[in-house]
């Protein structure tokens, strides 16, 4: 079986690469970094023996080519799955972000990841298989900062409730991840008020459920920060400054 790995040059879509791989599936790579994603690509074919390919392109660009990844679905086995832990993050991102970042941060954590989801479901849901994507605590509720960020993985999470919808009656089984803090390079330099959970953690719970349909929250315990959130009063929400 082959995987679509989208985002895979570091963080956790690197996990995830390295834990698929590491059970005897083939990969196809998708990154911006070109260096990174062939470095590892050529790592994870060596060490686990099987085909890995690297492909290079940036989700901020409109349209997307799929010509690399087209050609190295004909050298593969049959796709299985489509992983997408790709997203980028702004220290400037509060409301009134200028047009150009509002443009980028809307495209790679929404629109691209969504194009190339439909580029491949009808060879996906002919192979019964699985697609899965990556939002974020920071959906809870609207706040001054990661404003952008936040509104484009609302809408991703909600692209995916209505694929899972759409697609009740067949075989594809669809995921969703709300992820928490994660050690992955979205994280650095910030001051975060929770701990931050290894990516290799979170790729392995990944791996072992990608059968499984729904949405879940990784680390568990975040359900309960998220859900706190959501409930909390308006006059105390407005009051807090995050």
């Amino acid at each position: 079986m082959t995987y679509l790995v989208v985002g895979a040059s570091s963080g956790l879509g690197r996990a995830l690469a390295e834990r698929f791989a590491s059970a005897g599936n083939e990969l196809i790579l998708v990154s911006r970094d070109k260096r990174d994603t062939e470095a590892l690509s050529a790592h994870l074919a060596i060490l686990h023996g099987v085909k890995v390919s690297p492909v290079t392109i940036d989700l901020a660009n409109s349209p997307l080519s799929y010509a690399e990844i087209d050609a190295a679905l004909q050298v593969h086995q049959p796709l299985k799955g489509v992983l997408l832990p790709a997203g980028a993050n702004d220290n400037d991102d509060v409301v009134g972000l200028n047009d150009d970042k509002l443009t980028y941060l809307t495209r790679v954590n929404y629109l691209a990841p969504c194009e190339l989801l439909n580029r491949y479901l009808p060879l996906l849901k002919d192979n019964d298989g699985v697609v899965i994507g990556f939002g974020s605590v920071a959906t809870a509720r609207g706040r001054t900062q990661n404003a952008a960020y936040a509104a484009a993985k609302s809408a991703l999470q909600a692209y995916f409730e209505s694929l899972a919808h759409s697609s009740a009656q067949s075989g594809l089984c669809c995921q969703f991840y709300i992820l928490g803090y994660l050690n992955t390079n979205l994280a650095f330099a910030q001051d975060l008020p929770f701990p931050m959970a290894a990516p290799d953690r979170i790729a392995n719970v990944v791996y072992k459920q990608r059968f499984t349909n729904g949405r879940r929250f990784l680390p568990r315990p975040w359900y309960m920060v998220y859900r706190i959130v959501q409930l909390l009063p308006w006059f105390i929400y407005k009051r807090l400054s995050f």
